[in-house]
């Protein structure tokens, strides 16, 4: 009797310490940007999840974990947006407002820390796979910020010359193919690196998807290394040229090159994360699935689908221009965004939480148990209790920088999100399809919309209602606010110089740096 009570109770303290370490083993990491990404672009996100998509692997995704509706880029341009991503913070904050260029000197400063390197010296092994765009010399590049292992281009694939200038509006250059010809500094071939060494230059889009699918599973695989992983993958699709395997070819739903690439895409996704069910990881693993910023409307029919944010102010009262892309329209920040993590997070849940790219960094911290800098201000929210299901306020402020619009640079805030409302103070100046750029004005006092029940943005709140007035008043509040932590924050400042002897080049020798691995 007494024997068999001992190993009863040596059973229930051996369950109970494995229940214990199981919970407490810290996560694998594994976050998928995508480029250009239109809200719509995922079918199920405003349509009924019956309807056929060109996505069905991130649609499962998505219906398996939690789909975001209202989750935010922290810009609607390519640079910003990832560094805001990898340091949680605004560009009013990083000094990053705009795109660094090929021949970029700077880059993300250097007493900015990437979540990378959070993680790194907390015992992860960190790699990161397909595009940077945050400087290109040593002291920027991944692996001085924090990522192990590095395999893909410095910057967007439209970045230079290719053998293949794919699908794009205009059409790109192609590359020289032998050494003769005066040489165009501006297009020297995209390059792609494995670590800090250029392993192609022309790269070949077509393949490009597919090699770095197979890096990334490689990666997840490593038996070699039994530390935790965080892997960072940022996609070339849906950035134009649109390339992708002939495989892909006419197989979309009546979306034609931009359909197909997208299936490339969505493929190329559920290779990597297979890659973390076949290693049996998958019960461990936070999958973490966004766009950088919204399609790029001026690429016509090569652009993605922003639907229903398609700014309908902007097109009828603004003279027209793009609402997507580089604007503070809603089509330009609101993406699509999923987090998957079986066992952990309830599968089935659409957030309608005002959250964004800016909360990963926080969030995946808090869930790693990853101690962040003290030293600054982050404008990130850790959403923790919300991806556990538990209460979490819907409603929150949302600061949006000016990425193009009026030729600002600046990253001065061009709308403002507080609660179901949005102020806008920058509008036209961006080109749309038919390259109409509207008017660009500044307005002040804002236009104010009720993104919740007017998504279109279509109809402002009358300006001496006390509707407005009211909105109005939590409009200023926020951004004495922010101006407010922006003076008491440790602020940086980024190097925008450029050097045409900066650019990445494997072989000087040829006009356009040609080389193949």
């Amino acid at each position: 009797m007494d024997f068999t009570h001992h190993v009863l109770t040596y059973l229930l303290v051996m369950m109970a310490c494995a229940s214990s370490s199981s919970f407490n083993k810290r996560p694998n990491i594994l976050i998928i940007l995508v480029d250009d990404f239109g809200f719509a672009d995922m079918s199920g996100n405003w349509s009924p999840q019956t309807v056929p998509s060109n996505t069905p692997y991130l649609e499962s995704l998505a219906d398996n974990g939690i789909r975001f509706v209202d989750f935010h880029a922290a810009a609607s341009v390519c640079t910003p947006s990832r560094a805001a991503l990898l340091t949680g913070r605004l560009g009013k904050r990083t000094g990053v407002t705009r795109n660094f260029s090929p021949f970029s000197v700077g880059g993300l400063p250097t007493n900015e820390t990437t979540f990378a390197e959070t993680f790194k010296s907390a015992g992860y092994r960190t790699g990161m796979v397909g595009k940077w765009h945050l400087g290109i010399t040593k002291e920027f590049h991944p692996n001085s910020r924090g990522f192990d292992f590095y395999y893909g281009l410095p910057y967007s694939n439209d970045m230079g010359c290719s053998d293949d200038p794919g699908h794009n509006i205009p059409i790109g250059k192609s590359c020289p193919k032998d050494r003769s010809g005066e040489e165009d500094p501006t297009y020297p071939g995209v390059p792609l690196y494995y670590n800090e060494s250029i392993v192609a230059q022309p790269v070949n889009q077509t393949s490009l998807s597919k090699r770095y699918a197979e890096m990334a599973v490689k990666f997840i695989k490593n038996e070699q290394d039994d530390r935790p992983f965080l892997l960072y993958v940022a996609l070339t699709h849906m950035h134009v040229p649109l390339l992708y395997m002939d495989h892909f070819k006419n197989k979309s739903l009546n979306k034609g090159i931009y359909g197909d690439t997208l299936l490339e895409m969505d493929d190329t996704v559920q290779t990597i994360v297979n890659a973390v069910k076949e290693s049996g990881q998958e019960k461990n693993t936070l999958v973490w699935v966004a766009g950088d910023n919204g399609p790029w409307e001026a690429k016509c029919e090569l652009g993605g689908d922003p639907s229903p944010f398609i700014g309908v102010w902007q097109k009828l009262e603004g003279g027209g221009g793009s609402t997507s892309k580089m604007t503070v329209w809603e089509g330009g920040h609101r993406v699509p965004a999923a987090v998957y993590w079986p066992g952990t997070i309830n599968g089935g849940l659409i957030s309608e939480v005002t959250t964004s790219m800016l909360d990963i960094y926080p969030t995946i911290a808090s869930l790693a148990n990853v101690t962040l800098p003290g030293d600054r201000i982050y404008d990130g929210k850790d959403i923790t209790d919300h991806l556990l299901g538990k209460p979490f306020p819907k409603d929150r402020v949302l600061y949006h920088p000016n990425s193009g619009a009026l030729g600002s640079v600046s990253g001065d805030f061009g709308a403002v999100r507080v609660g179901d409302y949005k102020a806008v103070y920058f509008t036209g100046g961006i080109a749309d399809c038919r390259g109409k750029l509207g008017k660009a004005e500044s307005h002040h006092p804002p236009l104010i919309f009720n993104v919740r029940e007017d998504p279109m943005e279509s109809k402002p709140l009358e300006p001496g209602s006390k509707l407005y007035q009211s909105i109005y008043a939590g409009v200023k509040m926020a951004m004495i606010d922010i101006d407010a932590s922006l003076k008491n924050d440790n602020r940086t400042v980024a190097d925008y110089t450029e050097d045409p002897n900066a650019k990445p080049c494997c072989n000087p020798h040829h006009v356009v740096c040609r080389c193949q691995d």
